[in-house]
């Protein structure tokens, strides 16, 4: 035999249960979120126009920050393959032409990627996408982790207007070496 106050405590227990999960979200309703609109951090820059596409357009300057940098990208075609198949016609940044060996024309779900490492990827079967390499002549108006101003063209007529993100050359391990006393020796730690 249950004692009528042990449906009531239940009953109690579910009532304040439910009361603090109602309080907890309504601590946040109508509230604006600090990363609602915050865009993934990536290298580089991306945009679209009719049926291209660009993404992760950059540029990796060298170590010496002078002379010729490597330039990445991945240009695609996305369209539904009713229309002719559409060239890369020019590559800027920063009004300076990026310089690359002649490609293919792009076909429905075809690619052209511009890595901007040493080693070559394998080629993918069944997969359309052409390897270039990318260079940019002169990028000494270029400033580590800034952008700066990109143009995609193509025989379509499209174009794209986009930012090109600029980075280091990445370090090797042991590549770096710290100082063996301070630059200040007055500074103690």
């Amino acid at each position: 035999m249950t004692s009528p106050n042990t449906g009531l405590r239940r009953t109690a227990l579910v009532v304040l249960a439910v009361g603090a999960t109602l309080g907890a979200s309504a601590c946040s309703a109508g509230q604006i979120s600090q990363t609602a609109d915050q865009v993934a951090a990536v290298d580089g820059g991306q945009g679209t126009s009719g049926d291209m596409s660009v993404n992760d357009l950059r540029v990796v300057l060298p170590g010496s920050g002078e002379g010729e940098a490597r330039v990445g990208f991945t240009i695609s075609h996305n369209g539904y393959g009713l229309d002719e198949p559409v060239s890369i016609e020019r590559v800027e940044i920063d009004g300076e032409e990026v310089q690359f060996g002649e490609t293919a024309p792009l076909e429905r779900d075809c690619s052209v990627v511009a890595t901007t490492e040493e080693s070559e990827a394998p080629p993918a079967e069944g997969v359309c996408i052409e390897h270039v390499t990318a260079t940019l002549p002169s990028a000494d108006d270029l400033t580590i982790a800034q952008s700066a101003p990109a143009t995609v063209s193509f025989s379509s007529g499209d174009v794209i207007e986009t930012s090109a993100g600029v980075i280091a050359e990445p370090t090797g391990s042991g590549d770096f070496t710290r100082p063996a006393a301070p630059t200040n020796p007055e500074e103690g730690h």
